[in-house]
């Protein structure tokens, strides 16, 4: 389980302090799809780093299954996954050899066979497998936003945290990346955080956080929202 306490992150702007999250305080469990969702400059995405430990908080405590990550021992590296909005995938390389690359930075294996299997593993639970050996400058947009997601799947992370992933897809593809990340979550009982703008296909999350002011002014079911 991921719970926030009453996190607060702090910015100073010359001699003034400005709160861009205040008192944030939510339960995740284990296998939960989770959207963040909120107008321009909210803080969706401030929180998303927060949590994923890019941003330190400025007070209150991130736990998770009970133990403070503040204090006690950390998430590895390794068992936590962080898509950006873009892609960070070299043009040159193949959609192949972008995913083995992921693998030989963050996974220890003992032989090639087990790179070409977690690769391989891979490809198809993103739905890439038929692109395999396509340059990533000539995929699409969509198909792009899988590879990230492949990217950070190299390590199995326990807690995938996607950024505006969707930004900028036609209806179709939004639509299937989210139903990807929905799988994803639940296939391997994986918490997986999204930002996004879209109001579309909420109805694929198991729950919606609304951010107002840098405050959570609702978590609960989608169906719920308004």
């Amino acid at each position: 389980m991921l719970s926030l306490d009453k996190i607060c992150y702090t910015i100073d702007k010359g001699d003034e302090e400005i709160e861009l999250i205040s008192d944030a305080s939510i339960q995740v469990n284990q296998g939960h799809f989770m959207a963040i969702v909120g107008p321009s400059g909210c803080g969706k995405t401030t929180l998303l780093r927060v949590i994923a430990g890019l941003n330190e908080e400025s007070s209150g405590s991130i736990f998770w299954n009970g133990r403070n990550l503040a204090e006690d021992e950390d998430l590895s590296p390794s068992e936590i996954g962080y898509v950006p909005q873009f892609s960070i995938a070299f043009d040159e390389l193949s959609v192949e050899e972008s995913i083995e690359s992921a693998i030989r930075l963050r996974v220890r294996t003992r032989s090639r066979n087990d790179i070409i299997a977690i690769r391989d593993n891979i490809l198809k639970k993103v739905g890439l497998n038929e692109l395999r050996d396509r340059r990533v400058e000539v995929i699409s947009g969509g198909q792009k936003r899988r590879l990230g997601l492949a990217l950070e799947l190299a390590s199995d992370p326990v807690l995938l945290l996607c950024d505006e992933v969707t930004s900028g897809l036609d209806p179709k593809s939004e639509q299937e990346i989210v139903r990807l990340m929905h799988h994803l979550s639940h296939e391997q009982n994986r918490i997986v955080v999204n930002v996004t703008h879209s109001l579309s296909n909420l109805e694929l999350y198991d729950s919606v956080l609304v951010l107002f002011e840098g405050r959570v002014v609702y978590h609960g079911p989608p169906e719920r929202v308004t």
